[in-house]
């Protein structure tokens, strides 16, 4: 976010300073306002700052304006009828930074000139403030009257034109009545010169198909420049509209590197996506930074990254959860199930597992054996816990939330299990479709409680929530609704039909967030119906070590679906298997069937080697069913 000091005097109401605010709290601007700076107490824009609760100096010296500015190291300084004369040496300190607002048509060279609409020549008025540059229009039988907006240099009433504004003049036309609609025009070309100003550099923390999406909406955003991904995906370098830099080698746990490549970047903007950035606290550290984060820090992040902390969590808040019990040691696991009937159980890792860290088992034998198989996921299974298995139908809920409030994006259903018929192990996500038909109003009544339940729970404990939250839930066959988890992140592939359905701007969204004004936020969805489908290496989530490096054909014959890239490399001109997930096919329609008809279709032209493509057929089966 930039920081803007805007100049001004007691001469007029401080409407141009007032413009400034509104846009930069409205969100249109990606900026905030650090100081409005005076050269005398009676300038009414100052009654503006405070009732904006801005900062405010008076600067009665032009030779006392450098140390105030240096002070607050704006990113931009905007003169907004300020009287004195801007001294050299604030030129020579802050090139480029000093924005004015001529009332005139400033050419882009000494010689040039500038056309109205009609063809006539613009006047310059180089030399002429205010009314009087106004008065000069009239004086002249200009057809049109303009302003512009520009950079300051050691050259009066010159420099760098940034944005210019007509009015034509009409018969009759006295001074106040041009000027009124050319203050219009000014309030406006001040505005679009800082958004422009103004666009970020937005890093995106994730490497998948999660990633892949937001680094695609990020683009469609008129404030972000440029966007980066650590460590991103080869398919992120040819899917996607304006360019983008991947950092293939970056661990999403590297804070120094993360830290580093915001530097030599000048990164504004981080959203941190990927859940094990979460837990070693990416978003802490890059705030220290004065970095704008989207993304809890690492101790609201815990109703993720530490299961057995979210289960206490969620009983001390009365959210509706499996009964459970916390276990240190495989011996403590077993001495519990010595005094359990036999049941089906899932035993879950408490720390992260890559979504590989749960195993269901159908008695209390297969509880045990599970129980021993924890130590295989090392110190995220230290501790692990016993669940008695609900069943029912699962689905997942996406809420932003500010700290003190939420709004919920939508809904989904993951389809976890390897194989079709939600069978064989537990993976990372097979495929989802959006929005599913389980959630109904009635439903729906159950998570928004939940989620107020979590945001205050969070609130209470001085652990403030901000960014996007997972819930993870299960409808009983009595309808009601279970947390199964919390994740502090989008989930994957859940971010691949959601966060295309969303017609909002994504980065206004998250800086409405993260001032706290989600009230704010008026949510726009279209109303499709999408299924994105996983496309894996045979032998995913277990061994596939033999598919990897192998090539990967028909991706550019696909049509009327969009392609979010994983494990896929670029080799040259090939595209090569690099991992377990390799790349998702999302498709959109006005319902399951023909999405579904869209994604199948498109899977259909794809092939790996020796038919080493694995992929779920049934993507979307319980809506497709509902028809």
């Amino acid at each position: 976010m930039k920081k803007l000091a805007v100049l001004i005097s007691n001469y007029g109401t401080g409407t141009n300073l007032q413009a400034i605010i509104d846009a930069t709290e409205s969100k249109k601007i990606n900026a905030k306002v650090v100081v409005v700076v005076s050269n005398t107490n009676e300038a009414q824009g100052l009654l503006r700052a405070g009732k904006h609760k801005i900062q405010t100096a008076i600067s009665p010296k032009k030779e006392d304006l450098i140390k105030i500015l240096k002070k607050y190291a704006p990113d931009y300084i905007i003169l907004a009828g300020w009287k004195q004369i801007v001294t050299d040496q604030v030129i020579d300190e802050f090139p480029n930074k000093i924005l004015n607002l001529h009332p005139g048509l400033i050419p882009d060279s000494p010689k040039g000139t500038v056309k109205n609409p009609d063809g006539t020549k613009a006047l310059w008025n180089k030399g002429k403030l205010a009314n009087i540059a106004v008065q000069n229009f009239l004086d002249q039988k200009a057809t049109y009257a303009g302003s512009s907006v520009h950079f300051l240099t050691h050259e009066f009433d010159f420099g760098p034109v940034l944005e210019r504004a007509f009015v034509k003049i009409i018969k009759g036309d006295s001074v106040e009545s041009l000027y009124s609609r050319l203050k219009v025009k000014e309030h406006e070309i001040y505005v679009k010169a800082l958004q422009a100003l103004s666009t970020s550099t937005v890093l995106v923390i994730d490497g998948g198909g999660r990633g892949s999406a937001l680094v695609d909406k990020y683009q469609k955003s008129p404030h972000v420049s440029k966007v980066l991904a650590a460590p991103g995906n080869d398919l992120m370098l040819i899917n996607i509209k304006k360019p983008v830099k991947i950092f293939p080698d970056t661990e999403t746990t590297d804070i120094k590197k993360i830290k580093k490549i915001c530097t030599d970047y000048q990164v504004d903007f981080v959203d941190v996506a990927q859940d094990n950035a979460v837990a070693v606290g990416v978003t802490d550290a890059l705030r220290k930074q004065d970095i704008q984060v989207f993304g809890p820090t690492k101790a609201a992040g815990q109703i993720e990254w530490d299961k057995a902390w979210a289960r206490n969590f969620m009983k001390a808040n009365n959210i509706p959860s499996p009964a459970f019990k916390i276990c240190k040691s495989e011996k403590e696991g077993i001495d519990f199930l010595k005094t359990q009937k036999d049941s089906e159980w899932y035993i879950k890792a408490s720390g992260l597992a890559a979504g590989k860290g749960v195993i269901y088992a159908k008695n209390n034998q297969r509880a045990k054996e599970a129980i021993s198989q924890m130590k295989s996921f090392g110190k995220s299974g230290e501790t692990f816990l016993i669940e008695e298995c609900l069943h029912g139908e699962e689905f997942s809920s996406f809420a932003f939330v500010d700290g003190a409030d939420f709004v919920i994006i939508g809904h989904a259903q993951d389809h976890k299990r390897a194989y079709d018929g939600d069978k064989g192990p537990n993976t990372g996500g097979m495929g989802c479709s959006s929005p599913p038909k389980a959630v109904t109003p009635k439903i729906e009544k159950q998570i928004l409680l939940i989620f107020q339940k979590t945001t205050k729970g969070l609130a209470k404990i001085k652990r403030p929530y901000r960014g996007v939250l997972y819930l993870g839930g299960m409808i009983d066959y009595g309808g009601k609704v279970y947390v199964v988890e919390f994740n502090a992140r989008w989930g994957d592939p859940e971010a691949q039909v959601i966060i295309p359905s969303i017609k909002n701007d994504l980065y206004e969204m998250e800086q409405q967030i993260l001032s706290g004004n989600i009230k704010k936020i008026k949510l726009k969805k279209d109303n499709k119906y999408r299924i994105v489908v996983t496309a894996a290496s045979k032998g995913y989530p277990n061994d596939y070590s033999n598919v990897t490096g192998r090539q990967i054909k028909g991706l550019d014959k696909v049509i009327n679906v969009q392609i979010f890239g994983a494990g896929i490399r670029l080799s040259g001109k090939k595209y090569i298997a690099g991992g377990g997930r390799l790349f998702y096919v999302m498709a959109e329609g006005r319902n399951v069937q023909e999405a579904r008809t869209k994604a199948y279709n498109a899977l259909s032209k794809i092939k790996i080697e020796r038919n080493n493509l694995h992929f779920r057929r049934d993507i979307g089966y319980r809506d497709l069913a509902r028809l």
